[in-house]
């Protein structure tokens, strides 16, 4: 067996898990980057070589651990050289995958558990009067106005406490939605956190498999491809909500073909675009298809058509 890695700062001992426990009582020799850490005196009683770490560490080290703290950068460097690290409860595809999370590795699952349980009491009995009379009919405009928020904070370059303010506003409609769902016995929290989970490493085969990609563009396509064989869809363009607003929407649309194929270059936009306006747009299907070919000149460009028009707008309105 490799090295084990176990990811805890000192002030996260509450957190460890009794397999990470049995597992470092069973070692012959458990080594600290923190040598004052509170659980180097506990192995210590219970029998174990507990040491502060002095030099490097070999990955390939049978029967020995390190303890670090969660943020070093020696627990990548092992896990690249193929040592175990530990996720706690968490179920992750490899060691790398552990380390590179390792600081939220005790946090993010406390915290996300504590969202889970104020969800389920404001739901409940004897939780608010409010909250108990929610369906997710009546929160679908509570979603769209935390996601637009969320946009604006964005768009302010707001990216702080701000940012995660109305990122937490975000999820408490994804928190609402799902505790729904648990009370009607469809689906639950860990339900939604697990497919999303498994969706990742599916659809990332680059990253967790041995499929090959030059590039971003490659990256896309692969996805589609598998989410096309997922979905089993018949129509190239099924998925993309019809709700969004036009221009994301035309960008999702020609997005979604260029995974399948079409290029239409900047020459071909911009011709298209010129023939659309040359006719005067004297009507909406010819400003249709002059804005359709618009966005068509900004995703060559690698611009994103609603944003940039929600800046000018927004440059306007105060220049105004």
């Amino acid at each position: 067996m490799p090295l084990l890695v176990v990811p805890l700062g000192s002030d996260q001992t509450g957190s460890l898990t009794l397999n990470e426990l049995d597992r470092l009582l069973a070692c012959d020799r458990v080594l600290f980057e923190d040598p004052a850490h509170p659980l180097m005196t506990r192995l210590s009683d219970g029998g174990v070589d507990a040491r502060k770490l002095d030099d490097d560490v070999d990955a390939a080290r049978d029967g020995w651990a390190l303890v670090a703290d969660p943020r070093s950068t020696r627990v990548i460097e092992l896990a690249r050289a193929g040592a175990e690290v530990s996720s706690g409860v968490t179920s992750v595809p490899d060691a790398l995958t552990a380390a590179r999370g390792a600081h939220n590795l005790r946090e993010a699952p406390a915290a996300l558990g504590g969202a889970t349980l104020i969800m389920a009491r404001l739901r409940s009995e004897d939780g608010c009067p409010w909250d108990r009379e929610q369906t997710h009919e009546s929160l679908k405009v509570h979603l769209l106005e935390e996601a637009y928020e969320v946009i604006d904070a964005i768009d302010a370059g707001k990216t702080g406490e701000d940012l995660e303010e109305e990122l937490g506003d975000l999820l408490l409609q994804v928190l609402f939605h799902a505790r729904l769902a648990d009370q009607d016995g469809r689906f639950d929290i860990s339900g939604v956190a697990g497919g999303l989970v498994a969706k990742l490493i599916r659809r990332h085969p680059h990253v967790f498999g041995d499929v090959a990609v030059a590039d971003a563009t490659e990256v896309l396509a692969n996805w589609e491809q598998i989410k096309q064989k997922e979905k089993r869809r018949s129509d190239a363009f099924e998925g993309i909500p019809e709700a969004l607003p036009a221009l994301l929407n035309a960008y999702k649309v020609q997005k979604r073909a260029a995974s399948l194929g079409f290029a239409a270059g900047e020459e071909r936009a911009r011709a298209e675009l010129a023939a659309a306006l040359e006719q005067g747009l004297d009507g909406p299907e010819t400003l249709g298809r002059a804005l359709f070919w618009l966005v068509a000149v900004a995703r060559d460009a690698g611009i994103e058509p609603e944003g940039a028009l929600r800046a000018e707008t927004t440059r306007f309105k105060s220049s105004f």
